[in-house]
């Protein structure tokens, strides 16, 4: 074999790898192989239909004698780099074409990606879709698509907390699109502060969700990092610990592991990856206020302090596996009339206004304890009437770090008189039962708004911006480095997959955006 011979047959075995659609209806996953010989790869395909027992194919791509590439048993017959095509033809004259489904956001070149330790320095190796539930797969694929879609917009923090609220409101618009993502053609995508340009690599990535269904797989790489194709994912050990306690299956079954991984990436969708604030899901009430509630509204697996059954989360379809009885707002039909509910909702404008509006309907239904941050939107002069004698919150709670947290957006926390009275709880008061003393600007802000309530008027202390619709938390820097260098970002929240969760605790949140 001469030096060009050589430099081909080294070029093609770095060009082939990755994923590919051919022009029989199959999608087609190629991988170096990890065992002998040399210059050899792996070729899962898998035909692209909706039977759930649509099996597997496993061929090589190798080297025969004569230097000529093989696959299976078809010749390579042409290699087009520019446009991405492959051409295979068997001895009878029958063609094959495979064609790159499209260039994702490659984590191979350091340089050319916005966070470069988000993803995995090795490539996916050989792995057989088939084995794994459709489901989960399709859910690996969006989840790509969303951390790709991250990547795409760097470091630019109004676009990266505006992403997150997309997600988290997507499921109260009515639209296209599946429970986690908007159609391409929703107006969310264009409340997407980015150029032209960029919005339509978007639209592009999302396009290529059905074709890469089969195309990337979730799993754990190690005890606390999760692989969803070329990403990254960093988890704690309190969050896992969380899910297994939480888990309804049998103790061991196979599932659980990879039910866990999908869950908890699922929530990372919502971090903002330059962020040095964790996201908002794992924000709460304080714990022992919302044990003495019978269920929690606007909760997660995560951080839900009442039973198994008694909390409502983002995507029940998914969290009725760990404990979940239904999602925002269509669990409030479910719910047994006077029970003592916990509402802590996303501090997203859908979120608020959708609450909002069936406030005096839940309280007619239910025994309220409800946290709402004061905000400059039409409701806020409803807050009065609507909140008699409502406190000012004073502190929230991080499940994944078992800490409390100041919060820095004036909240308003609401009980309803007919609850029994409540222990002491850090939320509001500290530990000798004394009130905490606001810090100057949230006075300020918390007293105008308090004036506007009952129908005063006064110019806003723009101190704390209602941009960040939240209350940001601080992080020393012991917490920041336990995070691997990269936080947990901001919303947290709940976007509920059509079903309702449902607060107390939960949060996931919307309420919790930060401050940058």
């Amino acid at each position: 074999m001469n030096s060009v011979q050589s430099m081909h047959i080294d070029r093609f075995f770095r060009f082939v790898p990755g994923h590919w659609l051919d022009s029989l209806g199959n999608s087609i996953l190629v991988s170096e192989s990890r065992s002998e010989p040399p210059l050899e790869l792996v070729v899962v395909l898998t035909p692209l239909c909706d039977r759930t027992d649509t099996q597997d194919k496993v061929i090589a791509i190798r080297l025969n004698a004569q230097g000529q590439w093989l696959c299976g048993s078809s010749f390579l017959e042409y290699v087009d780099d520019r446009r991405q095509r492959v051409v295979w033809v068997t001895e009878d004259g029958r063609r094959s074409v495979w064609s790159r489904s499209a260039e994702s956001v490659s984590g191979r070149d350091p340089d050319k990606v916005a966070f470069p330790w988000l993803l995995n320095k090795s490539p996916q190796g050989p792995f057989r879709p088939s084995d794994t539930p459709r489901d989960i797969l399709f859910d690996a694929a969006r989840i790509a698509a969303l951390l790709d879609i991250r990547q795409m917009i760097g470091s630019t923090p109004e676009a990266q907390e505006r992403l997150t609220h997309i997600l988290m409101d997507h499921d109260l618009h009515q639209g296209d699109g599946d429970y986690l993502i908007p159609g391409m053609d929703s107006p969310l995508w264009q409340t997407l502060p980015v150029t032209d340009d960029l919005r339509a690599a978007v639209a592009r990535r999302l396009f290529r969700l059905q074709q890469e269904a089969f195309a990337v797989r979730i799993a754990w790489s190690d005890e606390t990092d999760i692989r969803v194709g070329h990403h990254r994912i960093s988890t704690r050990a309190r969050d896992v610990q969380a899910l297994e306690a939480r888990w309804v299956g049998e103790p061991d079954d196979p599932a659980k592991s990879l039910e866990i991984a999908r869950l908890l990436a699922l929530y990372s969708v919502l971090d903002v990856p330059m962020s040095n604030k964790r996201n908002g899901v794992h924000l709460g009430l304080d714990p022992k206020m919302r044990q003495q509630c019978d269920y929690e509204l606007f909760a997660s697996p995560l951080n839900a302090a009442v039973p198994n059954g008694h909390f409502a989360s983002k995507w029940y379809h998914i969290e009725w596996k760990f404990g979940s009885c239904g999602s925002y707002p269509n669990v409030l039909r479910e719910l047994p009339m006077n029970a003592s509910l916990c509402v802590n909702p996303p501090f997203t404008e859908a979120y608020l206004d959708d609450v909002m509006s069936r406030v005096d309907e839940m309280k007619m239904r239910f025994r309220l304890r409800i946290s709402i941050p004061i905000q400059d939107m039409p409701w806020r002069k409803k807050l009065y009437s609507v909140f008699p004698n409502a406190e000012l919150l004073q502190m929230y709670y991080d499940a994944s770090v078992e800490q409390h947290f100041d919060v820095l957006h004036p909240t308003l926390l609401w009980e309803d008189p007919n609850l029994p009275a409540r222990e002491p709880s850090g939320s509001v008061h500290d530990s000798t039962g004394e009130a905490h003393d606001l810090d100057h600007a949230s006075m300020v802000y918390g007293a105008n708004m308090m004036s506007d309530m009952h129908g005063g008027h006064h110019s806003l202390d723009h101190s704390t911006s209602s941009h960040d619709m939240s209350y940001a938390y601080n992080y020393s820097d012991e917490h920041q480095a336990s995070m691997g260098g990269w936080g947990k970002m901001e919303n947290h929240g709940q976007s509920h997959d059509g079903m309702g969760h449902d607060s107390g605790t939960g949060d996931h949140g919307a309420h919790h955006h930060h401050h940058q």
